[in-house]
């Protein structure tokens, strides 16, 4: 039988697959949904699409869009950029230089006090809003340190991605990680179907503390979507 609709999620750094739980709760039962895990927390775990799928959706959080495999990307009918980034340094001149310092002092205190590092990003994500989400016990601290070197060096070109997947982006206005929106810029240059959001008062972890509203612009803009937004 044909599989209607299957989601693939990635998400950011410092998290584990548990980050799209609130995600997953709000979605509809008969929607495939698979968490990829990057090993920060538990064993990594990289889900393929099934054969017989007839729309591939990939969900990506973050610096989940940099440890995403290319090859499931070509093969996504939807690539989703929840507060995605391109270099993790901003633009602005003044915000370029926030980013760098902050990246080069959590590197330097990650190496002294890693699960500290941990909570404290995990609370930056949260904010504007004081909920918590606290990591799971037996941190993987080389691969977690790797990743946070590499982000002084991402590139994420969308050009690259020469595949025909709409594209779509969702930020928050508030963003405490990333200190500005970049999802329209990231995805400005790709010539295909397009679709950017910023949602007012949110912050980084827009899938985890804001879910409903992520649902409900995806809804809008992923036709076959439409027909499950109102289902219970």
């Amino acid at each position: 039988m044909e599989k209607q609709v299957e989601i693939h999620a990635y998400h950011g750094w410092g998290m584990d697959d548990s980050f799209w739980d609130p995600f997953h709760a709000i979605l509809p039962d008969e929607l495939i949904f698979k968490t990829a895990n990057r090993g920060y927390f538990g064993k990594p775990f990289f889900p393929w699409f099934e054969k017989d799928t007839k729309v591939r959706v990939v969900l990506t959080h973050s610096f989940g869009l940099h440890w995403c495999n290319t090859a499931v990307l070509s093969k996504a009918d939807f690539l989703v950029i929840m507060n995605g980034f391109g270099s993790f340094y901003a633009d602005s001149a003044p915000l370029n230089t926030l980013s760098r310092k902050g990246l080069e002092l959590t590197i330097r205190q990650f190496a002294e006090t890693p699960e500290e590092v941990i909570q404290t990003f995990r609370e930056k994500n949260m904010k504007p809003y004081s909920l918590q989400m606290n990591a799971q016990p037996g941190l993987n601290r080389e691969r977690a340190l790797d990743d946070l070197i590499a982000m002084q060096s991402t590139r994420f070109p969308i050009l690259d991605l020469d595949f025909g997947a709409v594209m779509i982006t969702m930020d928050g206005a508030r963003d405490h990680i990333l200190l500005e929106p970049r999802g329209k810029g990231l995805i400005e240059p790709y010539v295909g179907k397009k679709h950017s959001k910023v949602f007012e008062g949110t912050g980084h972890a827009l899938p985890y503390t804001n879910p409903e509203i992520c649902w409900s612009y995806l809804c809008s803009v992923i036709p076959i979507f439409g027909k499950y937004e109102n289902n219970d």
